[in-house]
């Protein structure tokens, strides 16, 4: 066993936490595209008419789930661990290719759902309602 009980289960706190983040981030991002639906891009040539209302709703519905995923990971649940390693591996994957563009903060987002991963992966069924799970009984040697 890797750790003290409080430092395992931090590292399910860091997880939840994560989640509960990103959750408030993509409730502001997604009101803020509800209620400023239009938008003009110019080109170089050219302008666009943008209504981001519908992404604005994907977001919102994107928040929700972190919000839940949150909750589940908290409660050691499976089905929260599997949608946790999911979201952070698309994140993951989406900050890798906008490396050229964003280097920086796609390393930082990188390593910090490399982070996720890991804490869901490793100490996330360690905490069941506050506290930590029992190791499993050692097997019976004849």
């Amino acid at each position: 066993m890797a750790g003290t009980t409080e430092e395992r289960s931090s590292w399910v706190l860091f997880a939840t936490t994560v989640f509960i983040v990103l959750g408030v981030f993509n409730t502001i991002y997604g009101l803020t595209m509800l209620l400023n639906d239009e938008w003009l891009v110019f080109g170089a040539k050219t302008v666009w008419y943008l209504d981001i209302s519908a992404w604005g709703w994907i977001t919102l519905l994107v928040a929700a789930i972190q919000f839940l995923v949150a909750w589940g990971i908290a409660n050691a649940e499976t089905w929260a661990r599997v949608l946790g390693v999911i979201a952070a591996g698309i994140a993951l994957i989406n900050a890798f290719v906008l490396v050229p563009y964003y280097p920086w903060w796609s390393v930082a987002v990188m390593v910090l759902a490399g982070f996720v991963i890991w804490a869901i992966t490793v100490h996330g069924n360690e905490v069941h309602e506050g506290e930590i799970a029992a190791p499993p009984p050692p097997a019976a040697t004849a």
